[in-house]
């Protein structure tokens, strides 16, 4: 089925635990949906209430469309949907597929008291049904966003004492055990 991917900025998570808007970081934008376009993302939400953040992710998205040189990061901006909060990416994913996806959180903390998705689990529900995988910016999702989700993947290397990597390398961490070489044949 389909594998959609949603970058959110809000309500996340502060160092202090405060729920806050975080800010768009430009790399995420080009190297996320270079990830998703290796793995076969249907889409790359960046979703945002703050409407000069999405007007940044539309400027670096719409740089790179333009740019004839670079045809492969093209196809990966073609991808780029931008939106204001989890219900458009929702929304836009049910109007695609024409029935409602499946969406998994994603945490780098561990023990949260939400249903846990483990690993084949998840990877047979991606070939049954289309999932949004919902990834957080800041210090993580607030409790309403992980709430939302039909479950939670296991956090990448929660068993380490220092577990805190930038939100491109968990996309791409993920999408890789969601997906592997599974598809790779089929284009």
């Amino acid at each position: 089925m389909s594998l959609y991917v949603a970058l959110l900025h809000f309500p996340m998570l502060n160092r202090r635990g405060e729920i806050v808007a975080t800010a768009l970081t430009s790399m995420d934008v080009p190297d996320i949906a270079r990830t998703a376009r290796t793995y076969g993302a249907r889409r790359y939400f960046i979703a945002t209430p703050m409407a000069s953040q999405r007007a940044i992710a539309t400027t670096l998205r719409d740089f790179w469309l333009t740019e004839e040189e670079t045809s492969t990061r093209r196809q990966a901006m073609e991808l780029v949907h931008i939106c204001e909060d989890l219900a458009d990416c929702f929304d836009e994913v049910a109007r695609l597929e024409g029935t409602e996806p499946l969406v998994l959180g994603t945490s780098a903390r561990g023990g949260l008291p939400y249903r846990s998705v483990g690993w084949p689990e998840a990877t047979q529900m991606l070939r049954c049904r289309p999932v949004l995988v919902c990834f957080g910016t800041g210090h993580g999702m607030a409790n309403e966003l992980l709430e939302a989700c039909d479950g939670l993947l296991p956090p990448v290397r929660a068993a380490v004492g220092y577990n805190h990597l930038s939100v491109r390398a968990a996309v791409a961490i993920i999408l890789d055990r969601l997906k592997g070489e599974d598809d790779a044949r089929d284009g």
